[in-house]
C-alpha cells in the first residue's frame, strides 16, 4: 500500500483499532477497580507521585492545586491510548515483527505493575495491581486480535496474519493467568465490611448533647454564603494517593506503639466502646489560597488521642507523635500538641459514618494545623523523642503547619443597586484563636470598617460575617477585608503563596455595580 503525506489508510486503520482495543481495556480494568482492583493507569500515577522530588511536586501544587492529580491521570490515559493506537498500527502491518507487537502491548501495563510494587506497594497491594493490569492487557489483546483480522487488507502478506492473531490470543491467555494468579493470592484493595449498625451504637453512647446550632437570619438570607456547616459532599479532599485506602474493620487495627511502657492495638469495635466526644472543627488544606475553597467545616465525632495515649504510657523526653497511614502516608506533631484534649481520633462526620475520601475508620483532627497533619487512614501512633519529618516536611513543607489567620469575601460578584446599602459577607478563620474582629475597606486599605460578626458554631470553627456598604455610585468597584484573631494579631497584608507555611495576604474582590 502506497505512503501518502506520511501515513497511508492502511496505518491509520491500524491506528484507530489498537486506540479502540486500549480503550475498552482501559474500561475493563476501571470496572475491576470497581470491586477492589488496581486501575493500572491510577497505579503508575500513585508510583509516580512517590518517585517526585520536591522541587518538582511543590511547583506543580502549587500551580494547578487539586487538578494536578486529575492532569496526571488523564496525561497517563492518554498514555496508555497513544500506546494501544501504535500498536494496533503495528499488529496490522505485516512487517512488523510479532514479538514485536506483543510486548509493545504489554509494555503499558508491565510498567504499571512494576512501578506499583517498586514504588507504591504501601498505597496499593502488588497482587491488586497484577489483578488490574491482567485483566486489562487481556482486554486489550483479545480485542486487538479480532478487530486486526477484520483490519487486515488481503495481499501477499497476509499469510502471516493467522500467527499473528494466535500470538494475540497467547498474550491475552497469559494476562488472565496472571490476573487470576494474583487474584487467588490477593484480597480486594481491603473491602469495606457492614458497619452502619456498629456506628448506629457508637452515636447512641455519646454522652455529649452539643448540636449544630442554627445561623443568624441575616446571614441565613443570603443563599451565596458558605453555609455555616459543610456538607460532607462539599467539604474539600485533597490526598497524595490516587485511590483512596478501602479498609475491612474486622481486621483493621490501631496500634499505639513507639517510646511508651505499655504498646497495644485496639479494634473499631473496641474503639467505638470508648468515651466519645463530638467537635465542630474546621479544616483548611495548608495549598488553600487565598480567597480559596479548601476549607470546610463539620462536626466530628471520637475519642481524644491523649486517652489513647495515657493508656500506652509514654516515655519520659517524648517529643512528636508519628501518624501513619494505611497507605503508607505518616506526619507528625508535638507530643504536648497531641495531648490537648481537644486533639480527636474521629470516626463520625456530620453524624455519618467517616467516609473512605475522608479516612474511614478513623482520622486526626488536630486543632490549629493544617489539614496534612490531619492524617485520614490512620492505623498506627508512634511516640518518638525525635523530630519525626514526615511526607509533605521533606518536600520542604512547615513542621508545625499552623493556620494562619485569614479572610474570605463570599459574596455578591454583581448588584443590581437599587440605591441603598448592599450586604458583603464571608467567611473568617484562625483556628484555635478564634475571630473577634472583622474589618472592611473600599478604599484599597486606607481606611477600615468593621463588619458585623455571627456567633460561631464553637471555638475552633470559621466565623461568618456581614458588612452593609453603600457603593459611592455605579460601576466597578473593590473591597478588601481582612481579620484579627483572638490573640490581637491583624491578617497580614503580605501576600505570600501557601508553600510553605500556607498562604497570606488580603482576600480583595472587583464586582460591578449596577441599576
Amino acid at each position: 500500500m502506497p505512503y501518502v503525506r506520511g501515513v497511508d489508510r492502511h496505518t491509520r486503520t491500524g491506528l484507530v483499532v489498537g486506540a479502540v482495543a486500549q480503550f475498552l481495556a482501559l474500561c475493563v480494568s476501571f470496572i475491576g477497580s470497581l470491586f477492589g482492583f488496581a486501575f493500572a493507569p491510577a497505579a503508575l500515577g500513585q508510583a509516580i507521585i512517590e518517585l517526585l522530588p520536591g522541587w518538582i511536586s511543590v511547583p506543580l501544587i502549587e500551580l494547578l492545586q487539586f487538578w494536578a492529580q486529575r492532569l496526571l491521570v488523564a496525561g497517563i490515559l492518554a498514555g496508555f491510548l497513544v500506546a494501544g493506537a501504535l500498536v494496533g498500527a503495528l499488529a496490522i502491518d505485516p512487517r512488523a515483527r510479532t514479538r514485536t507487537v506483543v510486548a509493545a502491548g504489554a509494555a503499558p501495563w508491565i510498567i504499571a505493575v512494576v512501578s506499583a510494587a517498586l514504588f507504591a506497594s504501601a498505597q496499593i497491594p502488588a497482587l491488586a495491581a497484577l489483578v488490574g493490569a491482567g485483566i486489562g492487557s487481556a482486554t486489550f489483546f483479545g480485542v486487538l486480535a479480532l478487530l486486526a483480522e477484520g483490519a487486515t487488507e488481503p495481499g501477499p502478506d497476509t499469510a502471516t496474519a493467522p500467527d499473528r492473531r494466535r500470538a494475540l490470543l497467547g498474550a491475552m491467555a497469559i494476562a488472565a493467568v496472571a490476573a487470576v494468579g494474583g487474584l487467588a493470592g490477593a484480597r480486594p484493595l481491603q473491602a469495606i465490611g457492614a458497619r452502619a449498625e456498629r456506628v448506629k451504637q457508637a452515636a447512641r453512647r455519646l454522652r455529649l448533647t452539643e448540636t449544630v446550632r442554627p445561623g443568624d437570619p441575616a446571614f441565613e438570607s443570603d443563599p451565596h454564603l458558605t453555609r455555616r456547616l459543610t456538607d460532607i459532599n462539599d467539604h474539600y479532599t485533597v490526598d497524595t494517593a490516587l485511590i483512596d485506602p478501602r479498609v475491612d474493620v474486622a481486621r483493621w487495627k490501631l496500634e499505639i506503639a513507639g517510646a511508651v511502657a505499655a504498646p497495644y492495638s485496639i479494634s473499631y469495635e473496641e474503639l467505638l466502646d470508648l468515651e466519645a466526644v463530638e467537635q465542630l472543627h474546621t479544616l483548611e488544606c495548608i495549598s488553600n489560597e487565598t480567597g480559596g475553597d479548601l476549607i470546610g467545616t463539620a462536626l466530628w465525632t471520637g475519642v481524644p488521642l491523649s486517652d489513647l495515649l495515657e493508656r500506652a504510657r509514654p516515655e519520659t523526653g517524648a517529643f512528636d507523635v508519628v501518624l501513619r497511614s494505611v497507605d503508607g502516608y505518616a506526619d507528625s506533631i508535638r507530643f504536648a500538641k497531641a495531648m490537648e484534649p481537644k486533639t480527636i481520633v474521629a470516626y463520625l462526620m456530620n453524624g455519618y459514618t467517616l467516609p473512605e475520601a475522608h479516612g474511614y475508620p478513623v482520622r486526626v483532627l488536630v486543632p490549629n494545623i493544617y489539614g496534612m497533619k490531619n492524617v485520614k487512614w490512620l492505623t498506627k501512633i508512634e511516640v518518638v523523642k525525635t523530630d519525626f519529618q514526615g511526607y509533605w516536611m521533606e518536600r520542604g513543607w512547615s513542621d508545625l503547619a499552623v493556620v494562619n489567620t485569614h479572610s474570605r469575601i463570599d459574596t455578591p460578584y454583581r448588584v443590581k443597586w437599587d440605591g441603598g446599602p448592599v450586604a458583603i459577607a464571608g467567611i473568617a478563620n484562625a483556628g484555635s484563636r478564634r475571630v473577634p474582629r472583622v474589618e472592611v475597606s473600599s478604599d484599597g486599605g486606607r481606611s477600615w470598617a468593621d463588619a458585623e460578626l455571627e456567633e460561631p458554631l464553637g471555638p475552633l470553627t470559621w466565623r461568618r460575617w456581614r458588612f452593609l456598604w453603600t457603593p459611592p455610585g455605579t460601576g466597578k468597584h473593590t473591597l478588601v477585608v481582612r481579620a484579627t484573631d483572638g490573640e490581637g494579631q491583624v491578617q497580614t497584608a503580605t501576600r505570600r503563596p501557601p508553600f510553605p507555611s500556607g498562604s497570606t495576604g488580603y482576600h480583595s474582590i472587583e464586582f460591578e455595580v449596577g441599576r
